[in-house]
C-alpha cells in the first residue's frame, strides 16, 4: 500500500504540469457501424475507398462522442490544459483526413493522432503518446495495453435511448473488484461461493484490497479532480458495485487508505424477493453516469443500452506471470 500511496503523491506532483491525457480509437470516438460492415464484407480497400470518398461526410458521434466533447471542455483559454486526448487508430491515411475533418467539424481539440495502418495498437505506442487511458473498440488492441499495465476498455455500441450530450459534470462510474481492485475478492467467490467470500471479506474489512487496472487511473482522475475547488469541480467519480451487507465496508476502507475519496458509493445487493434481481443499469441511469467501466459483460451490456460502457478484460496468464 505504501507503494500505491506514493504513486499517488507522484502524480499528484505531475498533474501541476501533466494533464489527463485519453488515448481513443475512431471507431470508439465516431460511429462507424456502417462502415464497419462493408469492411466485414467486402475487405479492407474497399472500406478505404469508401472513406475517402466520404472524406468530406462528417462522422457521427459515438460510444465516447460525449464524454470527450465534456471533458475537453473543461479546459479553458489561458489556462494550463487538464485534459487532453490523442487519437490512436489502426486505421490509415484516408480514414484519417475523414476524421481530421470530423473533428474540426465539432470543434474538438485534439491535436495528436496516430494511425497504424492496420496494424495492431501497441502499449508502447500508448506510452510514447502519455496515454492514461485507453478506449477502443478493437478488444486485441485493449488487451494489448491492458497487459501493458496500462487501463483500457472495450466500448460497446452507442446507447440506444440518448440523442444529445447532456450538460454538467463528466460523471465516471467504476465497478470495485477487478477493476478499481485486484482480483482476490473475485477469486474467493468463484473457489468458495458467496457464503465464503462473505466470511472473507468480513475478516479482512480493515485490509485493504489490492491494486486493479483502474487505480492508477483512478488516482489521476482524482489528482485532477484536486485542481479544482471542491464546489467548482466538474467531473465525479462513483463506485457501483454489487456487493452487498458487510462485504462493503472493505472497499470503502480501501479508498480511504489510498487517499481517494470518490463522490459516491453504490452497493447494490441482491434482492430477497425471489426472482426479482437489482441491477447496474437502473442505478447508473438514475446518477446519471456518462461512461461505466465494468469487468463482466453481464453488466456492460445491458447498462450500454442507457449509458455509455465499456468492458476491462484482465491480463493474460502470460502477462501476469512476465509481472
Amino acid at each position: 500500500m505504501d507503494d500505491l500511496k506514493q504513486l499517488y503523491v507522484n502524480i499528484m506532483a505531475q498533474s501541476l504540469y501533466k494533464p489527463l491525457t485519453i488515448g481513443i480509437s475512431t471507431s470508439a470516438l465516431f460511429d462507424l457501424r456502417e462502415e464497419h460492415e462493408v469492411f466485414q464484407s467486402k475487405g479492407i480497400e474497399d472500406y478505404r475507398r469508401l472513406q475517402f470518398e466520404r472524406r468530406r461526410e462528417i462522422m457521427k458521434p459515438g460510444t465516447a462522442f460525449c464524454v470527450i466533447q465534456k471533458l475537453l471542455a473543461i479546459n479553458k483559454p489561458g489556462e494550463k490544459q487538464r485534459v487532453e486526448v490523442a487519437l490512436i487508430s489502426r486505421n490509415d491515411i484516408e480514414t484519417g483526413i475523414r476524421a481530421r475533418y470530423s473533428l474540426d467539424h465539432y470543434k474538438l481539440d485534439i491535436p495528436r493522432i496516430a494511425l497504424t495502418g492496420g496494424k495492431p495498437v501497441e502499449s508502447n505506442l500508448l506510452r510514447a503518446y502519455g496515454i492514461d487511458l485507453f478506449l477502443s473498440k478493437h478488444p486485441e488492441d485493449v488487451q494489448r495495453a491492458v497487459d501493458g499495465d496500462i487501463a483500457a476498455s472495450v466500448l460497446h455500441d452507442p446507447p440506444t435511448e440518448v440523442s444529445s450530450c447532456k450538460p454538467g459534470k463528466v460523471h465516471f462510474a467504476f465497478d470495485g473488484d477487478q477493476v478499481l481492485f485486484g482480483g482476490e475478492s473475485e477469486a474467493i467467490f468463484q473457489k468458495e461461493g458467496l457464503l465464503g467470500f462473505l466470511k472473507y471479506e468480513t475478516e479482512h474489512a480493515e485490509v485493504p484490497m489490492p491494486a486493479g487496472p483502474f487505480a492508477k487511473v483512478l488516482f489521476v482522475i482524482q489528482a485532477l479532480k484536486a485542481t479544482f475547488p471542491k464546489e467548482e469541480c466538474p467531473i465525479e467519480t462513483s463506485l457501483v458495485t454489487m456487493r452487498s451487507g458487510s462485504a462493503q465496508v472493505r472497499p470503502m476502507n480501501t479508498l480511504i487508505d489510498w487517499g481517494q475519496i470518490v463522490d459516491g458509493a453504490y452497493m447494490i445487493g441482491r434482492s430477497s424477493q425471489e426472482g426479482h434481481k437489482y441491477q447496474k443499469v437502473d442505478v447508473l441511469a438514475a446518477i446519471g453516469a456518462d461512461l461505466f467501466f465494468d469487468d463482466q459483460t453481464y453488466h456492460t451490456e445491458p447498462a450500454s443500452k442507457v449509458v455509455p460502457s465499456g468492458y476491462v478484460p484482465q491480463k493474460t496468464a502470460q502477462a501476469s506471470h512476465a509481472a
